[in-house]
C-alpha cells in the first residue's frame, strides 16, 4: 500500500496555535490508521506544519483560510499534485477530515461508479457518481481524543444490491445505498443527456445548464457546473451543520481514543 505525506497548516485570521493544529493532526491520523484505511485501503502519514514552515516536495498540503483561492475542498496544482483549501471556523477540522479523506481515496478527481439515477423523476437509468466519501454524509461526525472528525460512505455505499444490515457509512446513519440526508450531497454525470445532476443538500434535485466536457477532471467539471457559491456553501461545514445537523445519536459509537 502507498502511503502518502499529508501536510495540514493555519493561515486564517484565527491564528491557531501550533499545539492546537498538531492535535488535530494526530485525531486525524488515528482515524487514518484506526478507521478508514480497513475500509478504503488508501493510507497516509499527517504532518501538522507551523505557520511560515514549507511545504515537503512530495507532501499534499492542506490550508486552513478565511478566503479560498482556488474553491474550497480538493483540487490539483498546475502539476497536477492535489491540495485542499479548508474553510477556518468552529468546524475546521471537521472539514479537514472530510477534505483528507476524499483526497485519499480520490486525489485526481475521476474516479465514477455506474449506479441507477437516484432522481424521482428519472427512470432509474444507470448514471456515473462522483466518488466523494464524505459528501452523502457530510453533517455526521465523531470525536477522537475530543477533536470532532468526519463520517464517511464505505465501499458498500455504491452497492445498490447490498444484503440486509450492510453498513453503508462509518458511524451507521444511512439504511441504504446512495441514502443522501437533509445536509449532505450527492452529484453524478448522466451519459443520456452529458450533463452534471446533484441533490443538493436540502434535497432538491438540479441538473446542469451545460453538457459536461469529458475531457477534462470530472470533480473540476462538476465543480464548474454548480458555480462558485455553490461550491463554497457546500463545502462551509459550519454553515451546513448548523442548518442540518442532526440531535439523533449515531447507531454505532466510536472510540475517542
Amino acid at each position: 500500500m502507498k502511503i502518502r505525506h499529508v501536510t495540514l497548516q493555519d493561515k486564517s485570521s484565527m491564528k491557531l496555535p501550533f499545539d492546537q493544529v498538531d492535535q488535530v493532526a494526530q485525531a486525524l491520523q488515528i482515524q487514518l490508521d484506526r478507521d478508514f484505511t480497513p475500509v478504503w485501503g488508501v493510507h497516509a502519514q499527517v504532518q501538522a506544519l507551523d505557520l511560515g514552515e514549507a511545504v515537503p516536495a512530495r507532501a499534499w498540503p492542506m490550508t486552513i483560510l478565511d478566503q479560498s483561492s482556488a474553491g474550497l475542498g480538493v483540487h490539483l496544482d498546475k502539476n497536477g499534485k492535489p491540495f485542499a483549501e479548508i474553510q477556518a471556523g468552529n468546524d475546521w477540522s471537521i472539514t479537514a477530515s472530510h477534505e483528507l479523506l476524499e483526497m485519499l481515496v480520490d486525489p485526481l478527481g475521476h474516479k465514477l461508479i455506474r449506479d441507477p439515477d437516484i432522481d424521482p423523476a428519472s427512470d432509474g437509468h444507470q448514471v456515473e457518481y462522483l466518488v466523494e466519501v464524505g459528501d452523502p454524509c457530510e453533517v455526521f461526525a465523531y470525536p477522537i481524543n475530543g477533536i470532532s472528525v468526519s463520517d464517511f460512505t464505505t465501499r458498500e455505499f455504491y452497492d445498490t444490491k447490498a444484503p440486509a444490515g450492510t453498513q453503508f457509512d462509518f458511524l451507521a446513519r444511512l439504511n441504504k445505498a446512495l441514502e443522501v440526508p437533509a445536509g449532505c450531497y450527492i452529484s453524478w454525470f448522466d451519459p443520456q443527456d452529458g450533463k452534471w445532476h446533484q441533490k443538493q443538500i436540502d434535497g432538491s434535485f438540479i441538473t446542469a445548464r451545460q453538457k459536461a466536457n469529458l475531457d477534462k477532471s470530472p470533480r473540476d467539471e462538476r465543480d464548474a457546473a454548480f458555480g462558485d457559491e455553490d461550491n463554497k456553501l457546500r463545502h462551509d461545514l459550519q454553515r451546513v451543520r448548523a442548518k442540518y445537523r442532526p440531535g439523533a445519536p449515531a447507531k454505532k459509537t466510536a472510540s475517542t481514543t
